[in-house]
């Protein structure tokens, strides 16, 4: 999700699909994680921050006759997006994943790469929205960027990056701007463990981290058969959620 034509800070969206799998080397294997995970029988899928619509390609892919709409805040992306093809036919708006989302019910609400670029409280609350919008049984997976437990294991992870980047072929000034960013953002960023127990907290039954490397992370939310029941006791109280754990 990025406001400007830039991603990051470090390079323009035409370089995106170029360069993500250099500055995220396991990328590959977190979308098609996240694709595994989807209901076995989704026709309805909700993709907030879709980007250059890469893992939009492979839900289409892997669902052929489900509805699925992306949303991006990125004009630049989405036309991007909206230029491959084999994605006839997918919704693409170009909003803010704090905005409304339409209204609708789906099977599964997924995002790659996308929360950690807001706070933990918008987070939190995508999290709720995603328990009401979803089906009974429906699945909200989240593929991110995560903090560290503790400060040696960011300074482990931060070199290891570094070597899959300079591997990846990712341009030196890439690999120094995305680093700068990390450090820039790193109060804000929560574990993956944080995530899991924060879906929980917001009507979630059961929650789980399936995928894990490096910074990388996939939590996923299993929504009840009777989450239209649990819905409406969660919004009788008052839902409480893990600290924000530092790194």
């Amino acid at each position: 999700m990025t406001g400007t034509s830039q991603v990051h800070g470090v390079m323009d969206a035409e370089q995106y699909d170029r360069l993500i799998r250099s500055i995220v080397p396991c990328q590959p294997a977190l979308l098609s994680t996240i694709v595994d995970y989807l209901p076995p029988d989704s026709r309805n899928v909700l993709e907030l921050g879709c980007g250059t619509g890469i893992l939009t390609g492979m839900v289409r892919d892997a669902f052929p006759d489900a509805a699925i709409t992306g949303i991006d805040l990125s004009p630049e992306m989405l036309n991007m997006t909206s230029a491959k093809p084999g994605l006839g036919g997918v919704r693409f708006l170009a909003q803010d994943l704090r905005d409304a989302w339409p209204a609708e019910r789906y099977d599964a609400v997924i995002t790659s790469l996308c929360l950690h670029h807001v706070l933990p409280a918008e987070r939190a609350s995508v999290a709720r929205r995603a328990a009401r919008a979803l089906v009974p049984g429906g699945r909200f997976i989240c593929g991110d960027i995560f903090g560290a437990d503790h400060e040696w294991e960011e300074r482990v992870l931060r070199e290891i990056w570094c070597r899959g980047m300079r591997r990846g072929g990712a341009p030196d000034e890439v690999i120094t701007g995305m680093i700068a960013q990390r450090e820039k953002h790193l109060p804000t960023f929560t574990t993956a463990s944080w995530f899991r127990d924060m879906l929980i907290g917001s009507g979630f039954a059961r929650a789980m981290v399936p995928f894990t490397s490096g910074f990388v992370g996939l939590v996923v939310g299993f929504l009840s058969e009777d989450c239209d029941r649990d819905n409406a006791q969660l919004s009788g109280m008052e839902v409480r959620h893990p600290e924000v754990s530092g790194t």
